[in-house]
């Protein structure tokens, strides 16, 4: 390939990377061109695959003739989402935008949404952060079927998170698991939803590992709370508008990623929030304080907060020690 050659390659592709910014700040006029928008769910986890449905719901709710097109590893979840004109489509002939935070994480900001750097490149500063998840009327058909076997209503747990530092511990999980069992004796069904690591509990209906995540979500939805680690599952029962109780530690805050409607457990620590991440080989090196000094009594009242509120009252009054 001669220099010139490669001397309009690269000319083409920054005219090309300057034209999709200028219209990717612009989603009105590409709504008004009658292009696609792109919106790229960059990191991929079933987490951000909702964050990314998100953002592309306030783009339809801001331009309700936008095209939008949403790029996903995890399409599944985006099912009847009907926010999107569609799904995995070519991302060429208009404009593409990534959902993305990576700033965030390497400033190891406590303060900025995860939303936000997505939301003001489209220019959108008033935004809506709830995520909404989208249920066929035979998923939510099935899913009472499953909450009718149990026979109670239901409070959910997931203990485990693919990163280790958002993850609390197992004992005391189960101490949590037995405080509730204590107290709501059978008016209470205490059910585990996540994949097949999660660690077994006693007392606790195990359907971690048995249900497909769309599944795992509508029975989620038959809720009174969810009580969980920062993970899918915290997004998911806010997109069925189920409150939870939320274990954060230290590793990121509510401003970053929680919901308002939710009781968020976090502990401010001098090298929190630190943004560790497994995946990339990141060990915490004080042991997980943060974790630490979430105490199983602590989250119990907690729950017991938002099952009052829910109308689930307790057959015994438990005092936790």
């Amino acid at each position: 390939m001669s220099s010139s050659t490669n001397i309009f390659t690269t000319l083409n592709a920054k005219l090309v990377w300057h034209w999709n910014e200028f219209l990717s700040a612009r989603p009105g006029l590409v709504s008004a061109l009658g292009k696609r928008f792109t919106v790229v769910d960059a990191f991929g986890t079933p987490g951000d695959t909702l964050q990314t449905a998100t953002v592309c719901r306030n783009l339809r709710q801001r331009f309700p003739r936008l095209r939008i097109n949403c790029v996903t590893p995890n399409p599944t979840l985006l099912e009847n989402d009907p926010n999107l004109t569609e799904v995995n489509g070519p991302q060429s002939g208009g404009a593409v935008v990534k959902f993305w935070y990576l700033d965030v994480i390497e400033r190891k900001d406590g303060t900025t949404h995860l939303l936000a750097p997505t939301m003001h490149k489209l220019g959108l500063r008033d935004y809506d952060g709830r995520a909404r998840f989208f249920l066929t009327d035979e998923e939510k058909r099935r899913a009472a079927e499953r909450v009718k076997e149990i026979g109670r209503p239901l409070l959910t747990l997931n203990v485990q998170s693919r990163e280790q530092v958002k993850t609390w511990f197992p004992e005391n999980w189960q101490r949590l698991a037995d405080l509730l069992n204590e107290t709501y004796g059978g008016e209470l069904a205490l059910v585990q939803l996540g994949a097949n690591d999660e660690p077994e509990l006693r007392g606790v209906t195990r359907l971690a590992g048995k249900l497909q995540i769309r599944e795992s979500v509508a029975l989620l939805a038959h809720a009174r709370a969810h009580v969980g680690c920062v993970s899918f599952l915290m997004h998911a029962a806010n997109g069925v508008d189920v409150p939870s109780v939320i274990i954060y530690g230290g590793r990121e805050t509510p401003a970053n990623s929680g919901y308002a409607e939710n009781e968020n457990i976090y502990v401010k620590l001098p090298c929190s929030p630190c943004w560790l991440h497994d995946s990339r080989g990141d060990v915490c090196p004080h042991d997980m304080k943060c974790m630490r000094e979430i105490s199983p009594e602590q989250v119990f009242e907690r729950v017991k907060a938002v099952l009052a509120k829910r109308g689930v009252k307790p057959v015994k009054t438990t005092v936790a020690a």
